[in-house]
């Protein structure tokens, strides 16, 4: 167990050094921030028009750094990238998984010192590995949402902008320099996108891959369409932001009559995991027959199964497609 816990220490110590580093290079010079962002947009949501996006990518890493260029050519996940972008912060996916060892280490260290059982450092410390990503869940869908909010506003102004004489790029451009966060980061990207020598199409399908949100799709369906057939583009936007702003009306409306639902729900859930966490506090001795005897090894992976299968069932109870 000491080699173990000296095991974890090191990976702590290392984790912080590691990640101070990265956070510090990320916030050096702005210009750099700006370059960075866009070589995570291209990874968040980056598939159409790929060989285009590729070229200003090695472009932009051949006057990189080793660690820098390493980072954006390994193998990346586009998930992770699409929800740090979110977050606002400098950091890369190499400084997310860090970060995730760093909480691993914390939770094992802390359940080592102060909590009972052999395998309690083990536990916490796998369990904790996830809470980094469980914030970005919280963060990306608190992202969407406000997304989803400023999006009938943005297509007002876009219709003003084509009524006016510009181009729907034109309009989107103004999008991205008068609207707040996180809307005009999206409308910025598919820009450069565009100013990158992408097509129409591809940039708005990349922006669709970045934003999970039917409303957006709505949108990007209806201007191509209008590309190949033709017809009043401020007409369509107007009718667009309408039905989108009917649509968010009554989601509110579903939310409100679901509330009390979804609440028991929450308590039905955690009320077995707060009743374990306390015994096990209270009365170590007496739950940890749990997993020291048969039949309670037994008990607990049916209680959990249970648990889970439960969850499942109440989460499409109360869940309303809309």
């Amino acid at each position: 167990m000491n080699i173990i816990f000296l095991g974890v220490v090191f990976l702590f110590a290392t984790a912080i050094i590691l990640f101070a580093y990265l956070f510090w290079q990320e916030t050096k010079f702005t210009e750099k921030r700006i370059l960075k962002k866009r070589l995570l947009y291209i990874s968040a949501g980056g598939k159409h028009g790929k060989d285009k996006l590729d070229l200003y990518k090695n472009r932009v890493l051949k006057n990189a750094g080793i660690l820098e260029s390493l980072a954006f050519t390994l193998p990346r996940i586009s998930t992770i990238d699409r929800m740090l972008l979110k977050t606002g912060l400098p950091i890369t996916a190499t400084g997310f998984f860090i970060g995730c060892i760093l909480s691993g280490s914390i939770g094992g260290l802390l359940a080592y010192q102060f909590l009972p059982g052999r395998g309690t450092p083990f536990i916490l410390g796998f369990l904790c590995l996830f809470i980094p990503y469980l914030v970005l869940l919280k963060i990306e869908a608190s992202n969407l949402q406000k997304f989803e909010d400023q999006l009938p506003e943005a297509l007002d102004l876009l219709a003003r902008a084509t009524r006016s004489g510009h181009a729907l790029i034109s309009g989107m451009e103004m999008i991205a320099e008068e609207m707040p966060a996180p809307i005009k980061l999206e409308f910025r990207a598919t820009v450069d996108e565009v100013n990158m020598g992408l097509s129409f199409k591809d940039a708005l399908a990349n922006m669709c891959d970045r934003v999970p949100s039917a409303d957006l799709r709505l949108f990007a369906i209806a201007i191509l369409i209008q590309k190949e057939t033709g017809g009043n583009v401020a007409e369509i936007l107007d009718r667009i932001g309408r039905l989108i702003r009917e649509r968010q009306q009554f989601h509110r409306q579903v939310n409100t009559l679901t509330a009390e639902g979804r609440l028991s729900a929450r308590v039905l859930i955690l009320l077995p995991v707060v009743m374990f966490i306390y015994i096990y506090f209270a009365n170590y001795e007496y739950i940890s027959l749990m997993w020291t005897e048969k039949l309670g090894i037994y008990m607990l992976t049916g209680g959990v199964i249970m648990q889970i299968i439960g969850a499942i069932f109440i989460r499409n109870i109360v869940k309303i497609e809309i």
